[in-house]
């Protein structure tokens, strides 16, 4: 059964223009020359943007102590100038800075946040902490410059600017793996952080679930072992329907040239479920479109179309 606190996530407040963006830095430490293109960028779309000056520390290969990583998401989760969170850089470390999260004024100050990657394991823990949808999208030293994908600006404002459905998506990279239809609230992000997961407090509930999967630079081997893993796990067991992102850079290193359709259909054969191969959100090559997905909305997959189909916004 779906949690019945499920049917009922917080939704955000929606982004407008001359609102403040705070940018926080939980995962690795990052370029400052790109991070300032990302911040324009943002000025440049009608934002404010407000940040610490801490954001630019470093310790190890991450943006500072793990305490004062999360004190940066506390404090914008308190400020009430903020309305949505984006994050500077993802890589390693958000992990470390769940300890240290305040529960109490996250859930108390529910706003956009918005991530991906190495982010994926803070917007489960957030969403849990919060009931709220959380955004899977571009970082701030990443995807978001002047010259940013079109496609990965448009969704991005769509996403957190308007409280209505986006309705039906498609792209002509989307393939079909396994036909069929299936609506439920559509969950997932990086596959290797929401392994760690499983047996922790931010373990992710697959049950009735559209479940989203991507990678980036993994030996099919480890993909293999991922998927295997989260199986085992019985995190297949009820999920309604799957969509995998691109997958990039995920090759065979062992000559036989397998491909990921062959381990989704050795591993994942018996599933009678929607699946999709190649949705363009998160991991991208060059200027690849990074497609922002809020977490926690009813959606529906048409394998078949194949489509994804958003039945709620992420916002109100």
């Amino acid at each position: 059964m779906v949690r019945l606190s499920e049917l009922f996530l917080t939704k955000p407040k929606r982004l407008r223009r001359g609102d403040t963006i705070g940018i926080v830095a939980p995962a690795w430490s990052f370029d400052r020359d790109r991070f300032m293109k990302g911040v324009a960028q943002l000025k440049r779309l009608g934002f404010k943007v407000k940040y610490d000056r801490s954001i630019f520390s470093r310790h190890w290969s991450m943006a500072g102590h793990d305490d004062a990583r999360a004190e940066q998401i506390n404090r914008m989760f308190a400020d009430k100038e903020v309305k949505a969170i984006f994050c500077a850089k993802a890589g390693y470390g958000s992990i470390r800075t769940i300890p240290f999260l305040d529960q109490k004024i996250i859930s108390r100050n529910p706003k956009i946040f918005v991530g991906y990657s190495d982010i994926t394991v803070l917007l489960e823990s957030l969403q849990r902490i919060a009931n709220m949808v959380v955004f899977h999208g571009p970082v701030v030293a990443g995807e978001i410059h002047k010259n940013m994908s079109s496609i990965t600006l448009e969704y991005l404002l769509r996403t957190l600017m308007q409280a209505r459905p986006a309705g039906e998506v498609s792209f002509p990279n989307l393939k079909t793996l396994r036909s069929g239809r299936a609506t439920g609230i559509l969950i997932g992000g990086n596959m290797s952080m929401l392994v760690s997961g499983i047996g922790t407090p931010y373990d992710i509930d697959t049950d009735y679930k559209i479940l989203f999967l991507e990678d980036i630079d993994e030996d099919l081997e480890v993909i293999d072992n991922i998927l295997l893993h989260l199986k085992l796990a019985g995190k297949f067991k009820r999920v309604k329907g799957l969509i995998f992102g691109r997958m990039v850079d995920c090759r065979d290193l062992s000559g036989r040239k397998h491909k990921i359709r062959d381990i989704v259909d050795d591993i994942l054969g018996d599933l009678d479920i929607p699946m999709v191969y190649g949705f363009p959100s998160g991991h991208a090559r060059g200027r690849g479109a990074n497609v922002t997905l809020p977490l926690g909305v009813s959606v529906t997959l048409d394998a078949d179309a194949p489509s994804l189909i958003f039945n709620e916004a992420g916002v109100r």
